[in-house]
């Protein structure tokens, strides 16, 4: 039997973590979810984490989604793995609801989506004003939440003073998370 690797982003660090729990027959390589904000760069990094792999002797699956990347199918095909069957991470832990959810301008994140937003307005060089621009058509921002790592009040206002869309919390079970994980390792 092959050993296993997931080449994750690290936006799924506190799902994955409690998903896995004390599993020692999967390896996981973490992938910075900033890099979303440079496609050239996230493919530049899968490429060389992939590179790393021996699908030979491990069994290698991509934790993205393929909205994450144009390309991510031809990506994982040309290297010799899979990518997850969803869209986008939102999908992956929200799965059918996630449209629902979207309706009426709703923009859905995740705790860890909030606390990388200064690194990924730092990757491309956004200002206050830049970010208010990108999510100002939204009318709330739903923070989809598995009680793992809740935002704290704070992190909530200072999210809601950068982007000035109110945010709001929304708990969702991690079983389906859960359960699609075992699928794409088995």
């Amino acid at each position: 039997m092959k050993n296993k690797t997931l080449v994750a982003c690290r936006i799924f660090e506190d799902e994955l973590n409690a998903c896995l729990k004390d599993r020692k027959d999967v390896r996981i390589v973490w992938v910075d979810a900033a890099l979303h904000a440079d496609l050239d760069l996230l493919e530049k990094e899968l490429r060389n984490v992939l590179a790393q792999t021996d699908p030979q002797k491990e069994s290698v699956r991509l934790l993205f989604g393929s909205g994450c990347h144009p390309e991510m199918a031809g990506i994982a095909k040309e290297l010799g793995t899979q990518t997850a069957p969803c869209k986008n991470c939102i999908e992956w832990l929200a799965g059918e609801e996630t449209k629902e959810l979207e309706q009426n301008h709703t923009m859905l994140m995740t705790p860890a989506w909030v606390r990388v937003w200064p690194k990924i307005m730092s990757l491309l060089g956004w200002s206050e004003v830049d970010v208010r621009m990108q999510l100002g058509r939204y009318d709330r921002i739903l923070v989809l939440d598995p009680g793992l790592n809740p935002l704290t009040d704070e992190e909530t206002l200072e999210f809601f003073d950068l982007v000035q869309v109110p945010v709001e919390p929304r708990p969702v079970d991690l079983e389906h998370f859960c359960s699609r994980l075992d699928a794409l390792l088995n």
